[in-house]
């Protein structure tokens, strides 16, 4: 082990730093640049940046710990360099401008691009290498959308953007102590040989506390299992390989990496939905196999959660109607353990298009039902039960027969669904929103086969609208009908429990429900009738009973109530599946 600074490190004018494809791309975030920043201001003397390890092949020294710290310091010397040169007016005529010239030259010669072999000196993943080189190494200034394709690649221009805003609030004498504050800070730095040594110091680390998250945990493992197996090279590669490509998806996706891992192991392990820890489940497993079978199991394992995270990846960029409609419910951990399974199983394009609606149709009911009933353990039945299309197929239609014939599965038969539906409590349920988006489709015909909005503008920019008003001290004046109806409760909007039942509730923009108000029915309705968007919103009149003096009553919420019903038992009815 060696201790040393940043600028001796890259000093080292033979040498460029890589990191390999089969290790994570950048992920650091704003809470880090900001830590980053303030070590840089409050610790002029003693900064210490951590501890390196790498491994060295010829004149490459490959970055196997540490590359989130080295490559922000990448990023943070090349915002520094482009915030002074913009700012020259400040020491171009100072005594010491040619000092200030040197050492932009010295930063970018060191930790940039290599000017006498006009090389790069720092290269990230390959993936994202050439944004790296535009966005950071030549400081391209405009990057735009089209630029930003992966976490990694956002983050990356994230922490530019940090940099470049803390940098120009302070001195350009102060920026240039920060320059040397971080290139003197102390580092230890470990170099191998081969990649033998480099998983047991990565391991070790981590086995003293250092904080991974269980995918990294996992792959160190495993690497270290292969290595003490049979140190084959071939076995090795295929596991690099293998993370190689889950690196890239993970940055690809919105999904935690931990949680990918989650479902991947629920999917396959034995304990299923029960599963709990992943890590310690997993070398449990592995230490009951034959040991001359254990390196083909982990291949096996690592290339099945490629499979997984290359799975999440396509369903988030899914954007067709089923996929679509079970991602709007934000309940994803309920289906990609049997989704992950379905395509580890090879099932076909038509069984997995079936499991895709039964589980929009699980989750709907489930979520509408809430409670404490256990729907994982049912879930866990199909999952023991299912290895390839028949079998995906048997206990698809199983399911849809047990739902109302099984006492066991009868939380979310139909008639618990439509009970909670047309509860006056559904209003505040967590899918009230996807309810009506749902009738929104449903509303659609042939011709407008789709909603004119997406259901991430319904639930980032339109609320719920109470047709007839939570509060109203005028109603009959203002075109509603009897809110308390002491000779006939049932009568009332709100004796009758009317208020907030489904045929009162409908998706609006948020902008237009808060204009809107306490205001008269009939001036509601003209602005309903000028929203071109949204079909709920112009079907209103047609539940009114007089057209020519509108009056928003318990009738027609009634009859609005009545056809939305009829609406979820077609949408969710069963024989659809």
């Amino acid at each position: 082990m060696e201790s040393t600074t940043i600028k001796e490190l890259f000093g080292r004018r033979n040498i460029r730093f890589v990191i390999p494809e089969y290790q994570r791309a950048y992920a650091w975030e704003e809470r880090h640049f900001s830590q980053f920043v303030d070590d840089l201001m409050e610790c002029d003397e003693n900064y210490y940046l951590g501890h390196f390890l790498f491994e060295q092949s010829s004149d490459t020294l490959y970055v196997i710990d540490g590359q989130q710290r080295l490559t922000t310091c990448i990023i943070f010397f090349s915002s520094l360099v482009n915030v002074v040169r913009k700012r020259h007016d400040e020491w171009d005529n100072d005594e010491n401008a040619n000092d200030i010239k040197n050492l932009l030259e010295d930063i970018t010669d060191y930790y940039l691009k290599d000017i006498r072999r006009n090389k790069q000196k720092f290269m990230t993943v390959p993936y994202d290498n050439n944004f790296f080189v535009d966005a950071v190494i030549e400081y391209k200034e405009t990057i735009s959308k089209e630029d930003l394709t992966s976490k990694s690649r956002v983050a990356m221009y994230e922490a530019r953007k940090y940099f470049e805003t803390e940098l120009k609030k302070v001195s350009v004498q102060q920026m240039l102590s920060w320059v040397n504050t971080l290139e003197n800070a102390a580092i230890t730095t470990f170099i191998v040989k081969d990649k033998l040594q480099a998983a047991q110091i990565f391991a070790y680390q981590n086995d003293r506390g250092k904080k991974l998250t269980n995918l990294e945990v996992l792959k160190a493992y495993f690497m270290l299992q292969i290595f003490r197996l049979e140190n084959n090279e071939d076995d090795i590669a295929y596991i690099e390989q293998a993370f190689e490509e889950i690196y890239h998806n993970i940055v690809l996706v919105s999904v935690d990496e931990d949680n990918v891992l989650n479902y991947f192991w629920r999917a396959v392990g034995p304990k299923g939905y029960y599963s709990e820890k992943v890590v310690g489940e997993v070398k449990d497993w592995l230490k009951s196999i034959p040991r001359e079978d254990q390196t083909k199991k982990i291949k096996s394992f690592v290339n099945g959660l490629s499979k997984a995270f290359c799975l999440v990846k396509q369903i988030e960029q899914d954007n067709s109607f089923y996929t679509s409609n079970l991602k709007c419910m934000n309940n994803m951990a309920f289906s990609y353990p049997l989704l992950i399974k379905a395509k580890l199983s090879n099932v076909s394009n038509e069984v997995f298009l079936r499991l895709i609606k039964l589980l929009e149709n699980l989750t709907f009911r489930s979520l509408v039902r809430g409670g404490r009933a256990d729907i994982a353990s049912r879930l866990q039945s199909i999952l023991e039960n299912v290895t390839d299309t028949e079998s995906f197929n048997k206990q698809i239609d199983s399911v849809k027969w047990k739902l109302n014939n099984d006492w066991w599965w009868g939380y979310w038969s139909d008639i618990e669904m439509l009970n909670h539906v047309e509860s006056g409590w559904f209003y505040g349920n967590r899918v009230d929103n996807y309810l009506l988006w749902r009738y929104e489709q449903y509303l659609c015909n042939s011709n407008y086969p789709t909603p004119k909005v997406s259901y991430e503008d319904v639930i980032s920019n339109e609320s719920i609208e109470h047709i007839a008003p939570q509060t109203q001290a005028n109603s009959l004046e203002n075109g509603y009908g009897v809110y308390e109806n002491m000779e006939n409760p049932e009568e009332g909007i709100v004796s009758g429990e009317w208020m907030n039942s489904i045929g009162n509730l409908m998706l609006i923009a948020g902008r237009q429900n808060s204009s809107l108000g306490n205001r008269p029915f009939a001036d509601k309705l003209q602005v309903y009738g000028r929203d071109n968007l949204l079909n709920q919103q112009k079907e209103i009149i047609e539940f009114v009973t007089d057209k020519k003096h509108p009056v928003w009553d318990k009738s027609s919420i009634e009859r609005r109530f009545n056809k939305i019903v009829n609406a979820v038992k077609d949408i969710w009815n069963l024989n659809n599946i």
